[in-house]
């Protein structure tokens, strides 16, 4: 019954920690969790649990373009524009998404903003049901998706689209991504993604002249080596044509799952509390604790991330890994939906 089952995992939990202390316990949650639920778990985790070992999938989905959100902007804000921004831009260029497949809810937004006469592209190397919609689908080489970015940048300075006062304005550093773009000439582009000069130019006006324009990346560009460098060229890009800052306009990262963005901005990260305060934070612990009621130092400090805390499962090795005694598993399928799922399916069956 649900009473025998809420008994013995709270009796199990209380044992582990009695026995192995607050750290032995983890959580692992789902970007397929509301809002609600995601800031419920976190909340669960840190004052009932009192572990500082929750993290979700989202690990393995938005984590570059957080990255470089981050390293470029100062923030993470995923997709910073509301997705009804979509109806009203110019142009749209898609990036590695396949919305009309994997993201029902947005295609209202993007049928809407082609009846008022906007302009779609999608990048992409495969042939998908979102690229059959777009004015432009720019099929490249599988990889070569930062080349391309850049690529794109060195037209938009050798043709003078960029926007100088605003890059003067709201940027630093220009000159040293001018000197990086410059490597890449569109005939090296064409040999390294496959796509030609003359639509590379094409795309390039499209978004410059494009009052509102705005450039969607989804995991195909992320989830690579240099999934990071890619997202900083694609912010590049876009602060190069003046884009920033106005409505429809921007970059933005559409999400993996459902709700990968709300799963990380209510508190499901290792390193931080709801509205992407970090746990490190004095100024930040304190204000979460004042909301929950408790003493800032009760909150524990930044656990291990998604990756990291699937290596610790099950008592501690001779190695040093280990130490996760009881796993709490929230919205994910572990055992197949993860890197290494073998090791993964291996570390589940060390637990107590």
């Amino acid at each position: 019954t649900w009473e025998q089952a809420l008994e013995f995992v709270a009796l199990r939990f209380g044992q582990i920690r009695a026995c192995h202390g607050d750290d032995a316990l983890a959580v692992f949650g789902s970007g397929a969790l509301t809002n609600e639920k995601a800031y419920a778990l976190g909340k669960f985790a840190r004052v009932v649990l009192r572990t500082p070992h929750i993290d979700y999938n989202g690990r393995f989905c938005m984590a570059s373009a957080a990255t470089a959100l981050n390293k470029a902007l100062g923030l993470d804000r995923g997709l910073p524009f509301p997705v009804s921004d979509i109806a009203n831009a110019d142009c749209v260029l898609t990036w590695g998404s396949n919305w009309a497949d994997t993201m029902p809810p947005l295609v209202r937004w993007f049928n809407e903003q082609r009846a008022k006469g906007g302009a779609q592209i999608v990048v992409d190397p495969r042939a998908t049901a979102t690229a059959g919609l777009a004015d432009v689908h720019l099929q490249l080489i599988p990889g070569s998706d930062l080349a391309l970015a850049n690529g794109m940048l060195f037209v938009a300075i050798e043709e003078k689209l960029v926007d100088e006062s605003e890059i003067a304005a709201k940027t630093i550093g220009f000159e040293v991504v001018r000197a990086t773009v410059s490597q890449y000439w569109p005939a090296r582009v064409e040999r390294l993604t496959g796509i030609g000069e003359r639509r590379l130019r094409r795309v390039v006006r499209m978004l410059a002249s494009a009052q509102k324009a705005m450039l969607l990346s989804g995991r195909g560009p992320e989830q690579q080596v240099k999934g990071v460098d890619t997202v900083l060229a694609f912010i590049n890009l876009m602060l190069a044509l003046g884009k920033f800052g106005k409505p429809s306009s921007g970059y933005g990262c559409l999400t993996g799952q459902g709700n990968g963005q709300g799963g990380r901005e209510h508190g499901q990260k290792a390193d931080q509390l709801p509205g992407y305060r970090l746990i490190s934070d004095p100024q930040h612990r304190s204000a979460v604790a004042r909301e929950w009621g408790v003493a800032p130092e009760s909150l524990p400090g930044p656990g291990a991330s998604a990756v990291e805390m699937l290596a610790r499962l099950g008592p501690k090795r001779p190695s040093g890994e280990g130490g996760i005694r009881g796993l709490m598993v929230m919205g994910s399928n572990l055992a197949v939906a993860t890197p290494a799922a073998a090791d993964v399916r291996a570390g589940l069956a060390r637990l107590d």
